[in-house]
């Protein structure tokens, strides 16, 4: 057998894992960056106004209990 099979990285072995805390990068699945508090999570969206005017904004995310800078859909 060959060594370099493929491996499904998404969590869980699930094909669509929350999107709070997950996104999806080409093939596989990143762990979105955690902040501690929601002024750091505004200080880094002031760095990058290109997010910001896609309408990025910092959401607290119930898996990690971290804010995390996204879009949330409902």
């Amino acid at each position: 057998m060959s060594k370099n099979r493929y491996r499904n990285k998404a969590p869980y072995s699930t094909l669509h894992p929350d999107a709070r805390h997950w996104t999806r990068k080409g093939n596989s699945w990143k762990q979105k960056i955690g902040y501690d508090t929601e002024d750091e999570a505004w200080e880094f969206l002031e760095q990058n106004p290109k997010l910001k005017t896609m309408g990025e904004r910092p959401y607290f995310c119930e898996l990690c209990s971290k804010w995390h800078i996204g879009r949330l859909h409902k």
